[in-house]
């Protein structure tokens, strides 16, 4: 059975990966390359692996040592884990979406382009800002994603708002307005599971 020492490492694993499946889904996106992606999904099964594993032997932990283990120490660590995992399952949303945006040779406006990339830009610093706490075990760096939450809550409902006047205008293929819906939410709700990791980690001893 692992103990806590190792489990916090191989959350530190699992960060990691979440942090590349993120990058590498960014990056596929932006040169349509189905291969990346692929890839990424073959991630995310180590993924849902890692997870079944770490929230396993975080049970097994509390079952084996009820009276010395911190229990809301277990229990944060398998909240940073299930939204670690949900993060997950969030950049595997985005790429059934990506996958057919490609297929069907579905472009967006320049305008959506910037918009989105902002958006990523902002949510990919936040996972960031979560890998580095999570690794040098610096709370100073969770700190900094705390104040983000209604700035990406304006971004999303400006985004929107911009899309549908694009689309009213006829700038916006009808086709990929839904695919742009699509990843701005699923990017929203990805920072939103990385902010909930962020606090987490500040309730931690």
């Amino acid at each position: 059975m692992d103990d806590l020492v190792s489990i916090r490492e191989k959350i530190n694993q699992m960060v990691d990966l979440v942090y590349l499946m993120l990058t590498s889904t960014f990056k596929g996106f932006m040169e349509h390359d189905v291969d990346i992606l692929t890839d990424v999904l073959k991630q995310e099964q180590n993924l849902n692996d890692m997870e079944r594993s770490l929230s396993f032997s975080l049970v097994e932990i509390s079952k084996a040592k009820p009276k010395v283990v911190d229990k809301r120490y277990v229990a944060l660590l398998a909240e940073i884990v299930a939204n670690l995992e949900e993060i997950g399952d969030y950049i595997k949303d985005m790429i059934e979406r990506i996958e057919i945006k490609i297929q069907e040779r579905l472009f967006f406006s320049e305008e959506a382009l910037s918009e989105y990339s902002h958006l990523y830009d902002v949510v990919q610093t936040a996972l960031s800002d979560v890998v580095k706490s999570l690794k040098v075990n610096d709370k100073n760096f969770a700190r900094r994603i705390l104040g983000d939450e209604e700035h990406v809550n304006r971004l999303l409902i400006r985004y929107r708002d911009a899309h549908t006047k694009r689309l009213i205008s006829g700038v916006c293929d009808p086709r990929a307005g839904n695919m742009f819906l699509n990843l701005l939410d699923f990017t929203a709700q990805i920072f939103h599971h990385t902010k909930a990791v962020a606090d987490n980690i500040l309730d931690l001893k």
